[in-house]
């Protein structure tokens, strides 16, 4: 029997990303996992106000890189959550370089990174949310299949679970999309 534990966001895990952003031509990291899909050419991601340099980042430039973390990168991504772009210069935490778009730097090590341009930005409670369209995706060599197409499996995304206050990591491949419950009924 399922228990009523009131009005809970129940929706985590979610992945774990570091944005990337410059600021009076200072890169500045801030790690976001309120992130989602808003259609297949679109993503969102909310923003604490508190985050004020890389709100600030993030509307001045109207971009922003998006990249994805695994374990490898946890530490320095965990970091990135926990200092506070306005008091610590975190411009030194990852490598980086630039792609297209000139203020939205690319973690040399992320198996995954997004460059971004806003489409949109809304305010809900005490977050901005920006609506981001992918410009440009960039993955290692080496977390693309034989297709060429991404494989999270390879790459293990961490994931991060806001009841606990906890990371998680990914399992394996269950079942195929469209194909598993092919025989149900």
């Amino acid at each position: 029997m399922q228990k009523n534990i009131g009005s809970v966001m129940g929706l985590y895990p979610t992945p774990v990303t570091v944005c990337g952003t410059v600021v009076e031509g200072r890169v500045n990291w801030l790690t976001i996992a309120h992130v989602g899909v808003v259609d297949h050419g679109s993503l969102l991601i909310s923003v604490d106000k508190n985050h004020e340099l890389s709100n600030q980042g993030i509307k001045n430039n109207q971009t922003v890189s998006v990249n994805l973390v695994n374990q490898d990168m946890l530490e320095a991504a965990d970091y990135c959550g926990i200092a506070k772009g306005a008091k610590t210069d975190k411009s030194n935490v990852f490598k980086y370089h630039f792609g297209e778009l000139e203020a939205a730097p690319i973690i040399d090590e992320a198996p995954l990174t997004m460059e971004c341009e806003v489409i949109d930005v809304f305010e809900v409670g005490s977050f901005n949310n920006y609506i981001l369209k992918p410009v440009h995706t960039y993955v290692q060599e080496e977390y693309l299949n034989e297709k060429g197409k991404i494989d999270y499996e390879k790459i293990s995304p961490v994931l991060f679970e806001f009841q606990n206050a906890q990371y998680l990591s990914t399992g394996k491949v269950i079942g195929k999309c469209w194909n598993y419950g092919k025989d149900f009924a």
